[in-house]
């Protein structure tokens, strides 16, 4: 019988190097630890680049917003679909609320509206600072200590109560994450009326941010070493998060000018060098919203922000995730010059110019078992863009 746990390290690196599915070089390195140490002992080792997948949620029970731990992961690229993949969570029965992804982490928030963060690849698991450590939030509890609610302080004169439920959808605005590891991360979150504040591995407490002005954060992303947070008075901040001397540069740029546009929403995504803000709109004469899903894309420059006409050959993801940049050279199963959405209840991909690519004129593959469009268009909640990664 062969001894399969003894063949020559080059030998295992060179059957690795050959597997270009995420599950099956994970799979590879878990069979036995000779095998994960040859493949771990390589220093030209590195993970092929993965496009990234949908999580579609698996609806639980109790219906709206709270889901069962497992969701399936869908791979555009490679048409398939992964059905039932557990989520790494601690009990069977409690609900959970996907809130976004980044960094291969998935942002859940649990039955007392607590964050967590998940990677359904590699099973981690990472339980962020109680909210009870962010300002003004004070937790309801029973005798038997189990939490039910939250108590805001909005003024010094002015207590408003919460559900569990009511909590986690009104508290996290925005979350993303940098990490190089599954004990080694740091997040920032947009919270309560637009405030920020991040934590990092280790931590017990939420650390404030300050905004200048009383200006509210409403967008955030990480890109090149730093945190970017977008406001609503159309500044944009930089942060160092390991100089805690001065950790905040401001850009005072001033926001786009759209002229009888309607903005939905507002994306930061880093893509190469540049930090692009993409804005969703809607034409006002008409009249469906679904049909004029629309983006205009702006790069940052000392100047302010300039207008993109195109994208080249890339496309982007957005929605409740961190945005993420494609080049669709190395991808050619996605549509350049385009956008890809996931977010409120809308599923699309949009041309930057010519608006939104529907179903039945579009030249796109065919979707029948349900990849993207149309069986996941308008659906509640939405799929999550997710880009898998193995550490």
């Amino acid at each position: 019988m062969a001894d399969w746990a003894n063949l020559p390290a080059d030998l295992i690196r060179c059957i690795h190097g050959c597997l270009e599915d995420l599950m099956d070089q994970i799979n590879f390195r878990c069979v036995c630890v000779s095998w994960q140490h040859a493949v771990d002992g390589n220093p030209h080792h590195h993970l092929r680049p993965l496009p990234p997948w949908l999580i579609l949620p698996v609806s639980g029970h109790g219906g709206g917003y709270t889901l069962l731990p497992s969701v399936d992961l869908v791979s555009y690229a490679e048409r398939r679909r992964r059905k039932n993949i557990r989520l790494p969570w601690e009990s069977t029965d409690d609900g959970l609320v996907l809130m976004g992804s980044a960094a291969g982490w998935v942002v859940a928030a649990d039955q007392e509206a607590e964050l967590h963060l998940l990677n359904p690849i590699t099973g981690a698991h990472a339980r962020l600072p109680s909210i009870t450590t962010l300002p003004t939030i004070v937790a309801v509890l029973q005798t038997d200590g189990r939490v039910t609610g939250y108590l805001f302080s909005i003024s010094p004169y002015l207590i408003y109560e919460t559900s569990c439920e009511s909590t986690r959808c009104m508290l996290y605005d925005k979350v993303t994450v940098c990490s190089s590891s599954s004990d080694s991360w740091t997040t920032m979150i947009v919270f309560y009326q637009g405030r920020l504040a991040f934590a990092s591995a280790g931590d017990e407490r939420w650390s404030l941010l300050p905004t200048e002005n009383e200006s509210w954060a409403c967008q955030v992303t990480y890109h090149r070493g730093k945190f970017y947070s977008l406001h609503n008075d159309g500044s944009v901040s930089a942060w160092n998060l390991t100089d805690g001397a001065s950790p905040r540069v401001s850009f005072n740029v001033q926001p786009p000018r759209l002229i009888d546009v309607s903005i939905l929403d507002d994306f930061l995504v880093g893509s190469g060098d540049d930090l692009l803000r993409v804005s969703r709109w809607r034409d006002r004469l008409e009249a469906d919203e679904h049909r004029t899903l629309r983006f205009r894309v702006f790069r940052l420059a000392e100047s302010g922000w300039v207008a993109l006409q195109s994208l080249g050959e890339r496309a982007l993801f957005v929605g409740s995730n961190r945005g993420i940049s494609l080049s669709t050279v190395a991808f050619p199963e996605f549509k350049a010059d385009c956008v890809y959405y996931a977010k409120n209840g809308v599923v699309g991909i949009c041309h930057l110019k010519h608006g939104l690519i529907l179903p039945h004129r579009a030249s796109i593959p065919n979707l029948e078992d349900g990849f993207i469009v149309p069986d996941y268009m308008y659906s509640w909640p939405p799929p999550i863009w997710f880009t898998p990664r193995a550490f």
